[in-house]
């Protein structure tokens, strides 16, 4: 006995036999709304007198399952074929403008993602990071690194050079073979029982290279390169006045931008 499946968005009915629900997992497409919907769950015997007029004579099947409708409107139900009919971007019919617009997009992704990672690529091409080291100012800084991702602590030591005035040494090393910033220092001074007694900030304007001029002045730490730098300090720019007991050991942080007082 012959089938018939109704559109539950439209309302259309379509004749169908049981081989053609089993294909798909019954899952058919209305050629009316193109509404996909299981032809098994919507299946009627309530409109025998309907169905019962279609000509149920064998008809070929296209590439897409055509079925011819029943409800004399010449819709067609189309056999589980889900995909998208139409491409998301049709470049074929687009006009000019799109296409430049997509392509501009595209490139501008690619570059944003070569930018992004532009640090992990040079650090593959050892060569060019020779060549970086060694350009402007402008260029290194174009492809530095933070302080703080490259720079390594090698030593450090702290000085009391009178009553009033200490020294910080500072070695610090860049591993990484592209140039590094200039890191921000927070010097602590400790008290036997490892508690703060006080604290300076300095940015790279505020210590130096040894014989040198402020570190702010100079080039940037080229890769693969050790620094020594020197920092001044008078205990009567710190941050909290020490008590009498004298502090016996010291703190040194590095930031990449200055770090806020307490």
């Amino acid at each position: 006995m012959s089938l018939a499946t109704r559109c539950p968005n439209c309302n259309t009915l379509f004749k169908v036999t049981s081989g053609q629900l089993q294909m798909h997992e019954g899952k058919v497409r209305c050629g009316h709304c193109q509404t996909v919907f299981s032809g098994i769950e919507h299946l009627t015997s309530a409109d025998t007198e309907a169905w019962q007029k279609l000509d149920l004579s064998p008809k070929p099947y296209t590439s897409d399952h055509n079925l011819t409708g029943g409800d004399g409107t010449g819709s067609e139900a189309l056999f589980a074929n889900t995909a998208p009919t139409k491409p998301l971007l049709n470049f074929k019919h687009g006009s000019p403008a799109l296409k430049a617009a997509c392509i501009a997009l595209l490139l501008t992704l690619g570059i944003q993602t070569l930018w992004w990672q532009r640090i992990e690529l040079l650090q593959q091409a050892p060569e060019l990071a020779k060549h970086i080291n060694k350009a402007g100012p402008n260029i290194q800084r174009l492809f530095a690194s933070p302080a703080t991702q490259a720079l390594l602590v090698e030593g450090s030591g702290l000085q009391a050079l009178d009553e009033h005035n200490l020294r910080v040494d500072l070695t610090l090393h860049n591993p990484l073979p592209l140039p590094a910033q200039w890191p921000h220092l927070k010097v602590e001074l400790l008290d036997p029982q490892g508690l703060v007694l006080a604290s300076k900030s300095l940015s790279p304007s505020d210590y130096q290279l040894r014989d040198e001029n402020a570190a702010s002045e100079a080039a940037l730490i080229a890769g693969k390169k050790t620094v020594e730098v020197l920092a001044y300090l008078n205990l009567s720019t710190l941050n909290t006045q020490l008590p009498e007991s004298a502090a016996t050991g010291f703190r040194l942080e590095l930031f990449d931008q200055g770090p806020r007082e307490q």
